[in-house]
């Protein structure tokens, strides 16, 4: 009873329970120690003892309104399905927020395994089996983590977008080098062709000199033989 009557005073008093207690004389042989006493419980109690408390309380409140603002903020950032941060949905034809409200909506995947928890086993389907069979062993493998067929789609855009622009590319390399084929079949041409002509035009010749050898009187040959005789 005394403890109790101590501290139901002491605390509720700014200077302590020596602010209840008799005040001694200075005369009297205890009043050092009273004086100590009164200091210890004050400096003890109400300075550190209370103010220990009010920090450890104080903190706590701080440490939960931290871990609240960091979960609000992870949320605000974060996909809870996938895991996907909101800078991923950046220049993509889906936006964060539709991500999260249509795509992954938490609270699709939780009335899914309502479903799965309330519903008939043997009226499961394919996939339903393998939920029910995930959450029965406490393995979340079944969430789409770091995943989205929105992303995915996205890529396999730009990859078609890529593939056509090759293609593109690819078939006006194959058109120039068709006509540089056809010019080239041209030239050879022409110069077959040249070739046949002057061919032709040194054949000419031969025939010609021939032809003139020919015409040559064969007196005229003759006498010029005895010339040469004599």
């Amino acid at each position: 009873m005394c403890i109790v009557t101590v501290l139901n005073h002491g605390l509720r008093n700014g200077g302590g329970v020596g602010d209840v207690l008799r005040k001694p004389s200075k005369n009297e042989p205890l009043f050092p120690a009273r004086v100590v006493y009164d200091l210890l419980f004050y400096f003890i109690v109400i300075i550190i003892v209370l103010n220990l408390i009010f920090g450890v309380i104080i903190d706590t409140f701080a440490d939960l309104r931290s871990e609240k603002q960091k979960k609000e903020e992870v949320l605000k950032t974060t996909c809870f399905i996938c895991g996907l941060e909101r800078d991923k949905f950046d220049n993509k034809t889906v936006s964060f927020e539709d991500h999260i409200k249509q795509e992954h909506n938490i609270w699709n995947y939780l009335f899914f395994i309502v479903l799965v928890r309330e519903k008939n086993k043997t009226d499961y389907t394919g996939p339903e089996s393998y939920v029910a069979h995930m959450i029965k062993n406490n393995n979340l493998d079944w969430f789409p983590r770091m995943q989205a067929m929105s992303l995915v789609v996205t890529d396999g855009d730009g990859e078609q977008n890529e593939m056509r622009m090759l293609q593109d590319k690819l078939s006006s390399t194959m058109r120039v080098v068709t006509t540089l084929t056809s010019q080239l079949n041209e030239l050879k041409e022409q110069m077959t062709e040249q070739r046949k002509r002057r061919q032709r035009m040194g054949f000419v010749d031969v025939q010609a000199g021939a032809s003139a050898a020919a015409a040559v009187p064969p007196s005229a040959a003759g006498g010029n033989h005895q010339m040469y005789k004599t």
